[in-house]
């Protein structure tokens, strides 16, 4: 039985390295919503580096089914997407589902995806 591409959980900072179409799911908070492109701007300074990175998702295809606390600035926001190369710099992500993370904790997040990923 064959089913949908299951999608890989990578931090928001690791996004660039992922090929194009890549299927991925991480965590971001809103920093900037344009309206005019449907497009939210997450950031994460994890690992610290100096600047956070950001990720510009867009989130045309689940406009309907967003709640308007999921896009307020500062709010921290689960993301499946599909990257993308665009002639724009920068990350590129279209989404496919967007969901509020709740109270996450930032620390087991990260702790949680890093041994992840270490486990293979």
């Amino acid at each position: 039985m064959n089913g949908p591409v299951a999608s890989t959980l990578v931090l928001l900072g690791e996004l660039d390295k992922c090929a194009p179409g890549t299927k991925v799911r991480f965590l971001g908070c809103v920093d900037e919503y344009v309206l005019q492109s449907a497009t939210l701007r997450l950031k994460h300074d994890y690992p610290p580096s100096g600047a956070p990175k950001i990720a510009n998702v867009n989130i045309e295809h689940v406009l309907e089914s967003i709640k308007r606390h999921e896009i307020d600035v500062g709010a921290w926001i689960n993301v499946i997407g599909y990257t993308e190369r665009r002639k724009e710099k920068g990350v590129h992500v279209q989404a496919i589902a967007v969901w509020s993370a709740g109270n996450v904790s930032l620390d087991a997040y990260q702790s949680a995806v890093e041994m992840r990923k270490e486990a293979g």
